[in-house]
């Protein structure tokens, strides 16, 4: 981080943040799309996934408030003190999301195929 200049670190932290989250978010819809609508489980996929993005994105804003709320006023000083913490809050927020998106991707795969089976 040292070659980033101090005043870009808070920014690029909370960036990195938001686009994670942002990415498993679009990730899971891709997931759900590829189920056609007119199939018998497009709606049920596109529910979970809608259910999924709005627990995502509370889940972004909850990582948002808690991770930075001290460090949106801190000075130089502070921000160099807790440079940990600007890579770790995005890791621990984004890897959250992600996390939950490869699961949920994961139960609508074997529910999806599970109704290719019996058919």
């Amino acid at each position: 981080m040292s070659l980033i200049p101090l005043s870009l670190w808070l920014p690029l932290s909370l960036g990195a943040c938001v686009l994670l989250v942002l990415s498993s978010i679009g990730w899971l819809w891709r997931a759900a799309l590829r189920t056609p609508a007119s199939s018998r489980d497009g709606r049920n996929m596109r529910t979970m996934a809608s259910i999924a993005s709005a627990g995502l994105l509370l889940w972004l804003g909850y990582g948002l408030l808690t991770s930075y709320r001290t460090l949106w006023q801190a000075d130089a000083l502070m921000l160099m003190a807790q440079a940990p913490l600007l890579v770790q809050a995005p890791l621990i927020v984004g890897g959250i999301a992600w996390i939950a998106a490869l699961l949920l991707g994961r139960v609508m795969a074997m529910h999806k195929n599970g109704h290719e089976d019996q058919d």
